[in-house]
């Protein structure tokens, strides 16, 4: 049986009469199991659909014209309302549709609507997905369009590097951008004079090579000379960890200097590297643990096995079948040193103390540790004290310092030093100070500071943009043909350096103060490599931490600053719901290798962790032996899944087009 809705009585005692058509109290109203849908993309100005479908969880019926759903106030979108479809009872489903026109401006929105019952709210507010507002027509090879004194203005050619002598072609289905060189044009180009004065072999310091090395020598890169391919501290010619006759159980200090090193193994926790070498060697006749340090300068050191079929080859080149252990960065020893650790079975080992890249070289401390039964020590973000797990501890302090409950080494007698500050470290581990909520401590000042606060997914420039200028998601006015860096991913990278493996994680790890694990113990996680292409016709440039700290992360365990907002990774099942959100918080932006070739392309690298940002023409790797390069799947049931990257999801800066800025790939986890 259908009921049919019926006035409301109200009575009215000085006439005895009960009289129709009074006012349902709003209490008897409500609202539930909202779904609502909207367009994804529009133009600004443009009509934007909106559809809510809803329970009526109340008492009462809904009518047309006196339920409906309306805008929130101090929204981008102008007032307005959704009209119901037709009654609904309690219990009964409803629809609310309306045609809301958009704010001439560009950016992410998301609506917020409330119930009302003849003006008078109900209910929960209702938030609709994400709409898009922009200029762009979907169309990647004919440039981005730009919201331009309230018009979009036509895009350039986002792949025209400005070099007559290349070829340039757009992939309109990769959204990717390709340069073939001609017979006369320059692989890169440099602002500095090539100097091979003095040189035998090696880098001319414009990114060409001066000579190579005849046969059986090979060139030491700091100071460019042919040496013997056997000479000490090589592959072919490695030195002894140890003495001969002495003990490896237990902790050894060891110096060395890779300065007259020659480059030939390629670690496999930093693909690019070309830096030179000192290469050790030792063998195990039992099965033991190992523990290595090397500091003094931004170092990687390596473990290979050797293979006696083979003796030496394992040693050279990129080698990953031998690897049994990779660290580029790690605390201790912090400072841009590195630590690998391992529980080795018996054999013959090679340990390589090498660079991040062809410029670091140098003298080194390098602090090995070995443990009986292949025991492995557990001092991961430990300098000092603490019981190491098996039976030895995780170092001394020096003279003068002492050795404070979380690991770290402090002056003894520690006398704070806050003279002139307002916030920050007093030196002793505590603080100065803390800054009111809205403003930051500035790091080179120790000073509060206030930031202008920018919405980038809603950006409003102010003062407003001048002619010929459009508003970018940095809150900054650009040029309408403006030159913009543009990032993407290699795809094949990500697909194709897929490892899986298990860490064991205490309350003193990084890993776990990074927040880049659930939790501590045994941890499963999934090891990926993400390498970030700026294939755009700009460089990719951010402003210092000591300027811009609200841009940044502190890591009190690799010692420097991390961007904040570069990527986001996820584990998504088959439907696309995100299983697993990835606890990386913060990257370290710099040029790792030229993926592009022209005259208007860089030859060497400018940008690092120091001074952070990506040349036109190339890629930021993170290779997925890095700590925090996983994603933490301790608690994820076997099955097919899929990795998904985004660069810049945050919309930090402006580039050419954020539609290429996302990749998915496959992955089974058993």
């Amino acid at each position: 049986m259908r009921f049919r809705r019926l006035l409301p009585l109200c009575f009215l005692p000085a006439l005895h009469l009960f009289v129709p058509g009074c006012s349902v109290d709003v209490a008897e109203f409500d609202i539930a199991d909202a779904v609502a849908t909207i367009d994804t993309r529009a133009r600004p100005g443009d009509v934007v659909n909106v559809q809510v479908d809803a329970r009526n969880s109340g008492q009462a019926t809904w009518v047309p014209g006196e339920v409906t759903l309306a805008l929130g106030e101090g929204q981008a979108f102008p007032s307005a309302s959704l009209a119901l479809a037709g009654e609904v009872e309690p219990g009964a489903r409803g629809t609310f549709t309306g045609k809301l026109t958009s704010p001439v401006r560009t950016g992410l929105f998301k609506l917020n609507l409330d119930a009302n019952y003849e003006g008078a709210r109900f209910g929960d507010t209702i938030t609709t997905p994400a709409t898009e507002l922009t200029c762009s027509d979907g169309v990647y090879c004919n440039g981005a369009e730009r919201l331009v004194a309230g018009q979009c203005v036509s895009g350039t050619n986002p792949c025209d590097d400005g070099a007559e002598c290349t070829t340039d072609t757009c992939d309109e289905a990769k959204d990717t951008c390709a340069h073939e060189l001609g017979p006369s044009c320059a692989a890169c180009t440099s602002d500095c004079t090539p100097d091979c004065t003095g040189k035998a072999c090696g880098d001319d310091g414009c990114g060409g090579v001066c000579a190579t090395c005849p046969a059986g020598e090979a060139c030491v890169n700091a100071t460019n000379e042919c040496k013997p391919a056997n000479q000490p501290g090589s592959c072919a010619a490695p030195l002894e960890l140890l003495p001969a006759g002495t003990a490896l159980l237990g902790v050894h200090q060891i110096q060395g200097d890779t300065t007259g090193g020659l480059h030939e193994s390629v670690p496999t926790c930093n693909s690019t590297s070309t830096a030179a070498e000192t290469v050790y060697t030792f063998t195990l006749t039992e099965k033991m643990g190992i523990e290595a340090r090397v500091s003094g300068y931004d170092t990687v050191i390596h473990l290979r096995k050797d293979d006696t079929a083979t003796p030496g080859n394992e040693c050279i080149g990129y080698n990953t079948a031998a690897n049994a252990g990779c660290s580029d960065d790690a605390s201790p020893p912090g400072d841009y040193g590195s630590r690998v650790d391992a529980a080795l079975d018996p054999g013959t080992y090679y340990l390589i103390v090498d660079g991040f890249d062809a410029s670091q070289y140098g003298p080194f401390d390098l602090q090995v540790k070995f443990t009986v039964d292949g025991c492995v020590p557990h001092c991961d973000g430990l300098f000092c004290g603490t019981d190491d797990g098996c039976g030895g501890d995780c170092g001394t302090c020096p003279a003068g310092e002492a050795c404070t409950a979380e690991g770290r080494c402090r002056p003894d007698p520690c006398v704070p030093d806050c003279g002139g500050k307002q916030c920050g470290d007093d030196g002793c581990g505590g603080t100065c100070g803390t800054c009111a909520e809205g403003s930051l401590c500035v790091p080179a000042t120790s000073k509060c500071q206030v930031f202008a606060d920018c919405d980038n997914e809603a950006p409003v420039c102010d003062p407003p943009c001048g002619a010929g200028e459009f508003c970018g998601t940095d809150c900054g006015c650009h040029a309408a043909n403006e030159a913009m860096p543009d990032l993407v991913i290699d795809e094949k990278r990500l697909l194709e350096e897929i490892l899986f493996d298990e860490l064991d994680v205490s309350e003193n790890s990084c890993a776990f103060i990074e927040e880049c694990v659930g939790g501590t113990g045994k941890r499963k996680l999934l090891r990926f490599s993400v390498e970030a292409k700026n294939q755009g016709m700009a460089t990719l440039t951010v402003p210092p931490p000591a300027e811009r700290p609200d841009l940044f992360l502190f890591s009190p365990c690799h010692g420097h600053y991390h961007f904040n907002g570069f990527a986001t990774y996820a584990l998504l099942d088959k439907d696309g719901k995100e299983i697993v959100a990835g606890r990386k918080q913060a990257y370290c932006m710099e040029d790792t290798q030229q993926i592009a070739q022209g005259p208007n392309v860089g030859c060497n690298k400018i940008y690092s962790c120091e001074d952070q940002g990506i040349q036109r023409g190339w890629s930021d790797l993170y290779g997925n032996t890095l700590d925090c390069q996983w994603l933490d799947i301790t608690d994820v049931a076997p099955g097919e899944y899929f990795i998904q990257v985004k660069l810049n999801p945050s919309r930090e800066f402006e580039e050419v087009s954020l539609d290429n800025n996302t990749a998915t790939v496959p992955v089974t986890i058993q």
